[in-house]
């Protein structure tokens, strides 16, 4: 999740919103897709935009995991699970356009329902390149624009309430032509069954980039 101007306020409904949301998408189904993804995350993880932290029980193949979450009531949820985390784990302050980290330091970064909601969508894909070390991968699940001529028109209709609504998320974006300008190489991308659950949220894709 990005900085907004919400109030301190609206900070800890939304975070609670969310959370509460998370929950019922992973018994819907997407705790398995977070499964299926996390499973390749390796080595030295980053994850911009941990949210709540749905997705720590399920990296399992990780050495340790960095959580870039830059809303300070996401940050106190999150920190709750880092404290039972199978994983070594910790928290930091920051956005997906701006880390803390230094250049060619992680082997994986993971983004989840991030590239949607972030102010700068360029930006946040060249600072996933950044901070990967050469060859290292880029996990993501992001919901994208529609292709379909009414479908497109729909989600433009209703982005605007829809941003207000989910603290700034965007439904028309195409997160895979950033990471293409950013550099981002072998790009795989995979469309994720979803049903009518998700509205104007979809096509959902589930994919990964080498730096």
């Amino acid at each position: 999740m990005t900085e907004s101007s919400r109030s301190p306020r609206g900070h800890w409904i939304f975070a609670a919103f969310y959370r509460r949301l998370c929950d019922v998408t992973d018994r819907a189904g997407f705790a398995k897709v977070r499964a299926s993804l996390l499973a390749d995350a390796t080595g030295d993880v980053l994850e911009i935009g941990a949210g709540t932290g749905g997705n720590l029980p399920h990296y399992v193949h990780a050495d340790r995991v960095f959580l870039v979450e830059p809303d300070p009531a996401m940050r106190k949820t999150l920190a709750a699970k880092v404290a039972r985390a199978a994983v070594p784990a910790e928290i930091a302050s920051g956005s997906a356009e701006q880390t803390p980290y230094a250049d060619d330091r992680f082997d994986t970064v993971v983004a989840t329902l991030v590239f949607c909601t972030v102010d700068d969508l360029d930006r946040a894909a060249a600072e996933a390149k950044r901070v990967l070390k050469p060859g290292g991968t880029l996990l993501f699940v992001e919901h994208v624009g529609a292709g379909e001529p009414k479908a497109r028109r729909t989600q433009e209709r209703v982005e605007p309430a829809w941003k207000r609504l989910f603290g700034g998320c965007h439904l028309t974006r195409d997160p895979v032509a950033a990471l293409e300008r950013a550099g981002f190489t072998g790009i795989t991308v995979d469309p994720l069954p979803v049903g009518r659950a998700s509205g104007p949220a979809r096509p959902i894709i589930r994919g990964s980039a080498r730096a």
